[in-house]
């Protein structure tokens, strides 16, 4: 997550480690797999009836599909084809150069569909699980929608989405870095078909005022656990005008969610991780734990906070630590215009800590994918021309037009590369910080759980109970169970 981030159980990381490098070329491209066929009759076996062949996207492209610009400059289709697509970019944030985006895909999309149109329907990140929901119950003719890969084994459980193997263009599968399209990659369902069209991969950290702890004579790595970052945090807390140095996005269930992850992963949990044994009693415990001795140091103010609000308190000196993701330089350098904090002196990042019950008693960052999405509720007529500008909002040019923080899922491109292209080539060093994370921690996949939005919502208002001391992390987790447990029984039915 970012801006007004959704973010919401796969295996262990596995071949991820390597996807998550900023820098990532030179790996070998992976062979796309093949939707599966009908069996074909023979004469020895004649069937009166043909067996129902699986829903699929669209019919394969073309074979002119080895290069982009061969692709791009063919004629797919001269017919008035209309593509609705809901989406993150807000034209007015400045930090992401949207429009320009926007304009641009438009422009590469009508090479291939010269009298097709596109509606852009700008949908926030607070908004689109709900949304997407609604569009799939309504079968409203949506073609394309938008989440990270939190949401994927949620639409995928619901069949909100339909498979692209197979329907990508060769460049297209090429170019991607092969483990975005192996499991554990949560742009893939849990059965292994490819869901989305990744844009950008993410990876979050915490990002803290490396001044203050120096200050504070903390060492950086002392934060490794979640026993030494509660200390740092503490001792970041006598820090003149820090006396609540940490800030969680508490000002929405999503957002609350989104910033607290991070706890129950260095246990090697997740939040919606209840057990009919019972067996994840102790570590959830740990991770409630951890949480409510950082809402101790959260200011009051954060309960009206979510992304875009704990961006502005630390770019503005509000706050001195945060989790974050790799996006956030151009939006912390958009607010704080003197570049005063989001400076190499002063802005640190950190992974992670990890808790009592980790496995590996390492810390780590997090990873995962953010892109679009084909709904079962696009027409069959629409389908091809929707993957094509799906195919065109995630290559790598499209990633590099959004935003300096955004970075394709792609190999064949170095940060010189980037540069040369960069709207603040000055973020610079901002990427070698995160390649360096990337070298030296634990790489974790930042996914959802099963019964995500509910177990999200009927959270919220405990957790805001939690921050009030109204009760404690043994009754949170006591209440959370019996609410959770035949949420995630019913979304295990078909």
């Amino acid at each position: 997550m970012k801006k007004k981030l959704s973010r919401r159980e796969f295996l262990k990381i596995g071949a991820l480690g390597s996807a998550a490098l900023i820098v990532s070329h030179c790996a070998p491209p992976p062979t796309p797999t093949q939707v599966p066929q009908p069996p074909t009759p023979t004469t020895a076996s004649v069937q009166t009836e043909a067996p129902p062949a699986p829903e699929t996207a669209a019919p394969p492209p073309a074979a002119s599909d080895a290069t982009y610009e061969e692709w791009i400059n063919t004629v797919a289709s001269t017919d008035p084809i209309e593509i609705r697509i809901v989406h993150w970019f807000d034209p007015n944030n400045p930090a992401e150069h949207n429009q320009e985006l926007m304009d641009w895909a438009t422009g590469e999309w009508k090479k291939r569909y010269p009298n097709g149109k596109i509606n852009w329907e700008l949908v926030g990140w607070g908004e689109i699980d709900q949304k997407t929901a609604g569009f799939v119950m309504a079968n409203e003719p949506v073609d394309i929608t938008y989440n990270w890969g939190g949401a994927t084994e949620n639409w995928c459980s619901g069949d909100f989405v339909l498979p692209l193997d197979g329907q990508m263009p060769k460049w297209w599968v090429d170019s991607r870095i092969p483990a975005t399209l192996q499991p554990p990659s949560n742009g893939l369902c849990s059965d292994g078909r490819l869901v989305m069209a990744a844009m950008g991969m993410e990876n979050q950290a915490v990002i803290v005022r490396a001044d203050l702890l120096e200050a504070a004579g903390v060492s950086q790595d002392s934060l490794a656990s979640q026993e030494g970052f509660v200390a740092a945090m503490q001792a970041l807390s006598k820090q003149p005008g820090f006396e609540k140095p940490y800030a969680f996005k508490m000002g929405a269930d999503w957002s609350m969610m989104d910033s607290l992850l991070f706890a129950w992963r260095g246990n090697g949990l997740t939040f919606g991780d209840f057990r009919e044994d019972g067996s994840e009693k102790d570590a959830w415990l740990q991770s409630a734990e951890f949480v409510k001795k950082l809402m101790e140091l959260t200011p009051e103010a954060a309960l009206n906070w979510t992304w875009a609000e704990v961006e502005q308190a630390f770019a503005t000196g509000q706050i001195a630590a945060m989790d974050h993701g790799n996006w956030f330089y151009s939006v912390g350098k958009t607010l704080d215009t003197e570049g005063k904090i989001v400076n190499e002196k002063v802005t640190g990042l950190v992974p992670y800590p990890y808790g009592p019950s980790s496995p590996e008693k390492k810390p780590f960052i997090t990873f995962s994918l953010t892109g679009f999405y084909l709904l079962k509720t696009s027409p069959e007529k629409n389908r091809r021309a929707a993957i094509d500008l799906m195919a065109i909002l995630s290559q790598t040019k499209a990633a590099w037009k959004h935003q300096d923080g955004t970075v394709p899922p792609t190999t064949g491109w170095t940060i010189e590369d980037r540069l040369k292209e960069a709207y603040d080539p000055s973020i610079a060093w901002w990427w070698k910080r995160w390649e360096e994370l990337n070298k030296t921690s634990r790489i974790v996949p930042l996914t959802g759980f099963l019964a995500r939005d509910e177990i999200t919502g009927a959270a919220y208002p405990l957790l805001v109970s939690m921050y009030r001391g109204e009760i404690t992390p043994e009754q949170l987790y006591t209440q959370m169970r019996e609410i959770a447990l035949p949420l995630i029984e019913a979304a295990k039915k078909p």
